[in-house]
């Protein structure tokens, strides 16, 4: 097959052919540069903006780490290692006796009561007799609901002494509650058949 040459060509003619010619030529540039260098852009918008996304998620929970290690420091002096009974007991008794002695309170007796435990958590109980002023009985039951142990006030029983009118005496019942670290449990091996709940 013959083609015509370009300068044999009518001036209408030879004008659509540089307009074709021009045209394939745009649409070569289009599929072999222009395309490629489009899409790279996208995938380089898309790969910024996922990490900014990053960047922002990261930053937020660095925010919220540093929250909770400030809480961590304001309530380190609630957190009580696992001791037996008997230890956490005489370290509660300890603790009492330290407050009463700080409130200017005098401690009569301090009587250790049944502990009630559960999975959660074990439940310390104690009766105190002890005499004090009124001001001062304030501020044994002020330290006492936030020391360390964060004692519960359950009972409270007080009288004027009949030889001094300024003094009380009286009875108190506290607990406090320790929780327990319950062991996390592993997960089943692969095949085997998960324990039926009862």
């Amino acid at each position: 097959m013959k083609f015509p040459q370009l300068p044999s060509l009518q001036p209408r003619e030879r004008l659509l052919a540089v307009v074709g010619g021009m045209a394939v030529m745009v649409l070569l540039l289009d599929r072999a540069v222009l395309s490629p260098w489009l899409r790279q852009i996208r995938a380089v918008g898309r790969s910024i903006t996922q990490m900014e996304e990053r960047y922002v998620t990261n930053q937020q929970l660095m925010t919220r780490k540093d929250r909770v290690l400030v809480d961590l420091v304001r309530y380190q002096r609630y957190l009580r290692p696992p001791q037996a009974d008997e230890s956490q007991m005489a370290a509660l008794l300890k603790e009492v006796e330290a407050i009463a002695a700080d409130s200017h309170v005098t401690v009569g007796e301090v009587k250790p009561l049944a502990t009630e435990t559960t999975d959660a958590a074990t439940r310390y109980a104690l009766e105190i007799r002890f005499e004090c002023t009124p001001e001062d009985w304030a501020g044994f039951i002020y330290h006492l609901e936030t020391s360390p142990a964060l004692f519960d006030v359950q009972r409270a029983g007080l009288s004027r002494k009949p030889d001094s009118q300024d003094q009380l005496e009286g009875t108190l019942r506290i607990a406090t509650t320790v929780l327990q670290l319950v062991p996390a449990r592993s997960p089943a091996p692969a095949g085997e058949p998960h324990a039926a709940s009862p």
